[in-house]
């Protein structure tokens, strides 16, 4: 009798659905939220405290203030997880000081000014470049395969050297979280072509024919021939005498938008699609000594715990002897 044969398949591949479930398998970390001090903030607190994957979590803020959401939600929060200050200021120091000690290993922004928190959060710049890269998926984009969008939130300027800082951030999210040895990176633009009108074009250019290690950079590429194989059969593209054209156009990881405009106005396109269940997205801001999520108020429950994930992902694969996610 002859034996039946059991294909062998490889580890599953990380998806923003797995996130959580990879997060899990981690040791936990400790969560500090910038400013938590609404009942928004709690809500999150309250719902950090459940996660496997969260050791901790601290709310930095105004005591009073806490204290009167926690009772407005019939909460109780251990005085030890309180750090009270008395500004916004405090806040953003008291917050930098406990990444320095070692306590935070994740930081979350809540209620306060986004650039009293970045200004005191340059103290533990890690890098040049400081970004904000999405993971995100949906059928309706790319075949629901997991892709990165960068930067929706935090860089304005995107002059040659900081689009570079971009490009390595998000080559490495997808590294050390989706596993990508040699991530395909798509630069962003309104034509493949170069347009003399049009700077984005002779940007990613420029950025394309720059020396790359352990990624494959390619621009300037419009968004459906980044991620959308028939686009670019149409297209001609996959005949491509340009190497990196045949690799990356329409199987793109990661996509770098020319600006921060146009890559937020992609962001809540696709946290349209979130809402109302066509997607799924989570986000980490890199280039600190710890990963930090800035969150929207119209971000779902799930998307806030996938993004905890993502950064407690990122933060263990940072060290040496850690194993590839996909593979735990």
């Amino acid at each position: 009798m002859m034996k039946k044969s059991v294909r062998k398949t490889g580890p599953a591949p990380v998806t923003v659905a797995r996130l959580q479930k990879i997060a899990s398998r981690l040791p936990p970390k400790t969560v500090v939220i910038a400013g938590g001090d609404r009942k928004e903030d709690l809500s999150v607190f309250t719902l950090l405290q459940a996660l496997p994957f969260v050791k901790r979590c601290l709310l930095v803020g105004d005591g009073k203030a806490i204290r009167a959401a926690a009772r407005g939600l019939n909460l109780s929060v251990p005085k030890a997880d309180i750090v009270a200050t008395d500004s916004p200021e405090e806040t953003a120091l008291r917050t930098v000081e406990l990444v320095e000690q070692g306590v935070a290993e994740i930081i979350l922004k809540g209620n306060i000014s986004t650039p009293i928190l970045n200004r005191a959060m340059m103290k533990i710049r890690a890098r040049e470049t400081i970004s904000l890269v999405t993971m995100f998926q949906s059928r309706y984009l790319g075949g629901n395969r997991p892709l990165l969008l960068t930067d929706a939130g935090v860089t304005t300027v995107c002059n040659f050297n900081r689009m570079t800082g971009m490009i390595q951030n998000a080559a490495e999210v997808a590294q050390r979280v989706l596993g990508l040895p040699r991530p395909r990176i798509a630069l962003l633009s309104a034509n493949e072509k170069v347009i003399k009108s049009l700077p984005s074009t002779s940007l990613a250019v420029e950025l394309s024919q720059a020396p790359w290690e352990d990624m494959v950079v390619c621009g300037p590429l419009s968004l459906d021939l980044a991620i959308d194989p028939e686009s670019v059969r149409i297209k001609g593209l996959a005949k491509s005498k340009d190497p990196a054209m045949r690799e990356v156009a329409g199987q793109a990881d990661a996509l770098v938008c020319p600006g921060l405009d146009a890559a937020n106005i992609l962001y809540k396109a696709i946290m349209s699609l979130t809402l109302c269940g066509k997607a799924s997205m989570a986000g980490i801001t890199v280039g600190l000594q710890v990963p930090y999520i800035i969150l929207s108020r119209a971000d779902n429950e799930a998307t806030k715990r996938d993004s905890v994930a993502l950064c407690c992902i990122y933060a263990e694969q940072d060290k040496p002897d850690s194993d590839t996610p996909s593979s735990s």
